[in-house]
């Protein structure tokens, strides 16, 4: 049995024991404390960050959203005002932009335009195009090239330093933010937001969502201005191809697909119509066939001449000739041709008139080079006989006898004769060319008229050897002629049948009615016209190449072609050399 002193000292032990358990556990209880603690702390800790990480990712989603939105509605066909007015609406999932403006800044001109400006409190009063460069916000922006966050404390600052001046439109926002916007790799403008209420307050983290949008905003703005110019231009295209005077065609599918103005005056159709029939609907159709031929041949690809002239026919059946000139082209993604047209009726024409007038000028230079040699033959052979037989009378008229006396006076005055009729068939002819030639038909006794015209063939001729030969059947008594132009056609006729046959045979002349029209008819046995000179019969001072020593002038043919004409008849000419001439005259 212990003592009470081993019992005290046990006691004591157990006491020490207890206490010391009593410390441990409070030990274990402050370990459990402290760990719950930092658990709890981890977990709160942990918790904020996966509340971060989903607010990040929630917000990079929509980011992501938004940006693809903001690039498909760039792709879409909208004006540029609705494109920057539903990037508006897309920015307010982003940050706060109930108040929102795009300003583009043409350095060259050193002026802004705002295409999109809502503001709650400016409305429309501020100007929006054509601004002049100033020192306000937008202008600090654009200078420092960076974004800039604005509150009411830091515009008194930049106020007090000059560098925001001339601030427009209400400045009593509670937080401002502008970003830059690069165009074509330059500074060209800024995108901003405002707010006017207590607490709003940007953030650069703003500032770099602003920035993103800015970037895409940026892209579809050098689209826009692209588009704007490719439209300017081909309006400026279009006003030209419109207003040239060149017609400007598009051929595809055997069809016009386009002309302008100008073609449809040139070919003189609407444009209705050629854009609904083939091609070559107004084309002249003897043109037609070579004008397919090129086109078929040029789309093929071969070598086809790209310049060539055709004719058209109008709608009021006018024919014109126009030059093209073609080229083959892409029209839609699909081979077409291209054609530039022009009226060269006018040149054309002038071009002819040119060459007629130059005929005319070489006809009247070879008539005159004849007329000199008609003339100075037919003159000096009389002048030649006058003037012997006057010097024979000069110097030995008192030894002649009478009779050989009045035979050189004879000779004399058939010289100055053959002289007058030469100098009267010229001043004819003259007055013939001029239109000076006077046509007065009236009744004549017609039958009685050939006659006598039969007559002084016979006797301005009384050494021919020809046989006369005469046929007036069914002719009228009497009928409108002008006798003086009918002795000047028959006349010359008769009288070149009996000269122009001298080897004799018969000369016939026959006159008889056909068809309401009287048929003259001179034929002769003679020495005929060669086939290649017989279109030049009527030219004044021409002579066939087979008349020998045959007188003449060459004018008595010119004479009778204008008196028929006169007369509104017609002459035919049949002959063969060596085998005689008929000459057939409709009157």
């Amino acid at each position: 049995m212990l003592s009470d002193a081993d019992l005290h000292t046990q006691l004591k032990l157990l006491q020490q024991q207890h206490q010391a358990l009593q410390a441990d556990y409070r030990d274990l209880q402050a370990e459990k404390q402290k760990q719950e603690t930092s658990a709890d702390l981890w977990l709160k800790q942990r918790t904020r960050e996966l509340q971060a990480e989903a607010l990040e990712q929630k917000k990079a989603e929509t980011l992501q959203r938004v940006f693809y939105r903001i690039a498909e509605r760039a792709a879409a066909d909208l004006s540029f005002y609705d494109f920057l007015h539903s990037v508006h609406s897309l920015l307010g999932e982003l940050l706060y932009a109930k108040n929102c403006y795009v300003c583009l800044y043409d350095a060259q001109k050193n002026l802004k335009d705002f295409p999109y400006y809502v503001d709650e409190r400016d409305g429309d009063t501020l100007q929006r195009s054509n601004v002049p460069y100033r020192r306000g916000l937008t202008e600090f922006v654009l200078s420092t090239d960076r974004p800039q966050i604005i509150n009411a404390k830091r515009l008194q600052a930049l106020q007090a330093s000059g560098e925001v001046t001339e601030g427009s439109g209400d400045m009593s926002f509670s937080s401002w933010l502008g970003v830059p916007m690069h165009i074509r790799g330059v500074v060209g403008g800024i995108l901003a937001v405002q707010g006017y209420e207590p607490g709003i307050e940007y953030s650069a983290s703003d500032a770099d969502i602003l920035s993103f949008v800015a970037n895409h905003v940026s892209s579809a703005i050098e689209r826009y201005q692209a588009l704007d110019e490719l439209r300017k231009s081909e309006e400026r295209y279009r006003t030209v191809i419109e207003n040239v005077g060149v017609g400007v065609v598009v051929i595809q599918d055997s069809r016009m697909v386009f002309a302008n103005p100008s073609l449809v005056r040139i070919v003189g159709h609407p444009l209705d119509y050629l854009l609904s029939n083939p091609f070559t609907a107004a084309v002249h159709p003897d043109d037609v066939p070579a004008m397919l031929d090129r086109h078929q041949r040029r789309l093929r690809g071969e070598n086809v001449e790209s310049f060539y002239g055709f004719r058209v026919i109008t709608q009021q059946g006018e024919v014109r000739s126009l030059e093209l000139s073609a080229v083959k082209i892409e029209w839609s993604k699909r081979d077409a041709t291209l054609l530039f047209v022009v009226d060269a009726t006018a040149r054309l024409q002038a071009e002819q008139t040119q060459r007629l007038t130059l005929q005319k000028q070489s006809e009247l230079n070879d008539m005159k080079s004849r007329f000199i040699s008609v003339a100075s033959h037919e003159f000096r052979t009389p002048l030649a006989i006058i003037l012997s037989s006057a010097e024979l009378l000069k110097y030995y008229g008192d030894r002649l006898p009478e009779a050989e006396k009045y035979e050189v006076i004879g000779t004399i005055e058939n010289g100055v004769q053959r002289m007058t009729r030469m100098l009267d068939r010229v001043l004819l002819l003259g007055k013939a060319e001029a239109q000076m030639l006077e046509f007065q038909p009236r009744e004549l006794d017609l039958t009685a008229l050939c006659r006598s015209m039969v007559e002084d063939a016979r006797t301005q001729q009384p050494k021919a050897t020809c046989t006369m030969e005469t046929q007036f059947t069914d002719m009228p008594t009497a009928g409108l002629f002008d006798e003086k132009l009918l002795r000047h056609i028959f006349g010359n006729l008769l009288s070149n049948a009996i000269k122009y046959s001298p080897q004799g045979g018969t000369v016939s002349f026959r006159v008889f009615p056909q068809d309401q029209h009287m048929v003259f008819e001179v034929a002769d046995q003679g020495i005929g016209i060669p086939a290649d000179e017989i279109p030049h019969l009527f030219e004044p001072f021409h002579r066939a190449s087979n008349v020998g020593d045959i007188q003449g002038t060459g004018l008595g043919l010119a004479i009778v072609k204008n008196a028929v004409d006169l007369h509104k008849g017609s002459i035919q000419v049949s002959s063969s050399a060596q085998h005689g001439t008929c000459f057939s005259i409709r009157i």
